[in-house]
C-alpha cells in the first residue's frame, strides 16, 4: 500500500488539529483531530475490501520466435472485471534475454469490459527460452486514498533464436518431414556413414536393412564430391560474455554464424558446428539437406558463454576429426585473445590450416578505435588513448601471427563483417573446387 496525496492531506489535517488543541488548551477542540484520522482509517479499510474484489488480468502477446539482435513488437493486454473504471500503474519487468526500449512507469485508466492494449518495443539480446516475470502493478483505491500492490502473471515465454538472412531469395526453407528430394546420379551417392533417423530427414535416405538389424530407424549420410564442407567453429569461452553494443560477443558470433550457414546451405554445401571453450561444448559433423538449417539453429539457440577461457588447440583437434576431406573452417573469435603475449600459433591450429582453409572472423572494436583517436587535452584522456592504441596494436600483431601461419583473417565492423567473411568463404570454396 502506498498513500496518495489525498490521504496525506487527511493525515496532515489530523496532525494540525492535534497540535492546535494541545497549544490552545481549549477542551472544545481537544478531540477534533480524531475526525480526519477516523475518516482516513475507515476509507483505507473500505478501499482494501473493494480492491481485493477487483479481478485484474494481464496477457502478453509475443511473436512465437524473436530474432537475436532485432527489434520485436509485443502487446500487453490489461482487463478487469469491475463495473467502474480502474486506474492502474505498473513498471514492466523484463527477462534477462530482452530489453524494453521504453522502460518508464506506465499508467492507464481501464474502462470496464474493455481490453486495454499497450504496445511494447523489445530488443532481443540473449539466446534461449525464458518465462516472463510477474508484473508488479498498483491499483488506485475507489476513494483515491492509496495505491494497492497487485502482482499479475502475463503467462508468456520469450524464445530468442539466431537471426535469419534479410535476403529472402537466399533462405533455405525446411519442408515437411519425409519430403523427397530429387535423386542424384548414382555415381555421386557413395555412403559416408549411418546414423539414427531424425525428424525432417527424407524417407528415401532410410536404410531399411540396417534398420531391421538394429531395431531403430537409421538414415544414410551420402558423400557428394561436388559439395564442400564448411565447419562453423564458435568460441564460447568466458571472453565471449563481453558486451558488444546491444549483444554480447557470443550473440554476435552466433548471429553471424547462423546467417552464413543459411547462405552456405542455399548453395547446396554442407555445414557442421563446433562450439568450444576449454573443451568441446557442441559438436556435429557437416551435413546438408533441407533439415540441416533447422537442426543447426536449434543447437545455436541454447548456447551461453562458458565460465572458462577458450583453448584453440582443443577446437583445432576436434575440427580436424569432424572434417573428412578438405573443407573450410569459419572461426568466430580471436584464437589468440586469451594469450595476448603469444609469439606463435598453437601447432594443432597450424596443422588444421595446412589441410583445410581456415577463415578467422575478428570484428573491429569501434569503441576502442574511437578512444585511440580521441583528443588528448587532459592527461587522463592521453593515457586512455595510449591504452587503446596498445590494445589495437596487440590485436594487429595477433592477426599477423595468424596470417603467417596460413590462416585468413577477416576484420571489419559488425555491419560489414558478414559480407567480408562470405567473400572469403567463396574464395576458399573456389580454391577447394579447383584443387579437387
Amino acid at each position: 500500500m502506498h498513500l496518495t496525496g489525498r490521504a496525506l492531506m487527511l493525515a496532515l489535517a489530523a496532525t494540525v488539529a492535534f497540535v492546535a488543541a494541545v497549544w490552545s488548551g481549549d477542551p472544545d477542540i481537544a478531540g477534533l483531530w480524531r475526525l480526519p484520522l477516523l475518516l482516513l482509517c475507515v476509507g483505507l479499510i473500505l478501499e482494501s475490501w473493494r480492491q481485493s474484489r477487483v479481478q485484474l488480468e494481464a496477457r502478453l502477446r509475443l511473436p512465437p520466435m524473436l530474432r537475436l539482435g532485432r527489434e520485436a513488437q509485443a502487446v500487453l493486454e490489461l482487463e478487469h472485471g469491475s463495473a467502474r473504471p480502474q486506474r492502474l500503474r505498473w513498471v514492466m519487468p523484463m527477462p534477462a534475454a530482452l530489453r524494453l526500449r521504453d522502460a518508464a512507469p506506465q499508467e492507464r485508466l481501464l474502462a470496464p469490459g474493455v481490453v486495454e492494449s499497450v504496445p511494447l518495443a523489445l530488443d532481443a539480446q540473449r539466446l534461449g527460452r525464458e518465462r516472463w516475470p510477474a508484473l508488479s502493478a498498483r491499483l488506485l483505491g475507489a476513494l483515491g486514498l492509496a495505491w494497492w500492490d497487485r502482482e499479475l502473471d502475463p503467462a508468456a515465454t520469450a524464445r530468442v533464436m539466431p537471426d535469419l538472412l534479410s535476403r529472402g531469395a537466399s533462405r533455405v526453407e525446411t519442408p515437411a518431414a519425409g519430403a523427397r528430394r530429387t535423386p542424384q546420379p548414382q555415381a555421386e551417392r557413395e555412403v559416408h556413414r549411418w546414423r539414427r533417423w531424425e525428424a525432417g530427414d527424407p524417407l528415401s535416405r532410410i536404410d531399411w536393412k540396417v534398420t531391421a538389424r538394429s531395431g531403430a530407424l537409421t538414415t544414410r549420410e551420402l558423400r557428394d564430391d561436388q559439395h564442400l564442407e564448411v565447419l562453423l567453429c564458435i568460441d564460447a569461452g568466458c571472453g565471449s560474455a563481453a558486451e558488444d553494443d546491444a549483444l554480447d560477443e557470443l550473440g554476435a558470433r552466433v548471429n553471424l554464424a547462423a546467417r552464413l550457414a543459411e547462405s552456405v546451405l542455399a548453395r547446396g554445401d554442407r555445414v557442421g558446428l563446433l562450439v568450444f571453450s576449454d573443451r568441446v561444448l557442441v559438436s556435429s559433423p557437416p551435413v546438408g539437406g533441407p533439415a540441416a538449417l533447422a537442426r543447426l539453429r536449434s543447437r545455436l539457440a541454447v548456447l551461453a558463454p562458458d565460465a572458462l577461457p577458450a583453448d584453440p588447440s582443443v577446437a583445432a583437434r576436434a575440427a580436424a576429426r569432424l572434417l573428412r576431406g578438405r573443407g573450410t573452417v569459419l572461426w568466430f573469435g580471436d584464437p589468440l585473445c586469451d594469450a595476448p603475449r603469444a609469439t606463435t600459433v598453437p601447432s594443432p591450429l597450424r596443422a588444421l590450416a595446412l589441410r583445410h582453409a581456415v577463415v578467422v572472423a575478428m570484428p573491429r572494436e569501434a569503441a576502442v578505435e574511437q578512444l585511440a583517436v580521441a583528443p588528448s587535452a587532459l592527461p587522463r584522456r592521453g593515457y586512455t588513448a595510449l591504452a587503446a592504441e596498445r590494445r589495437l596494436a596487440a590485436a594487429r600483431a595477433r592477426a599477423a601471427l595468424l596470417r603467417d601461419a596460413g590462416l585468413e583473417v577477416v576484420s571489419g565492423t559488425p555491419a560489414r563483417l558478414e559480407s567480408a567473411v562470405w567473400a572469403a568463404t567463396r574464395r576458399t570454396a573456389h580454391a577447394s573446387r579447383r584443387a579437387r
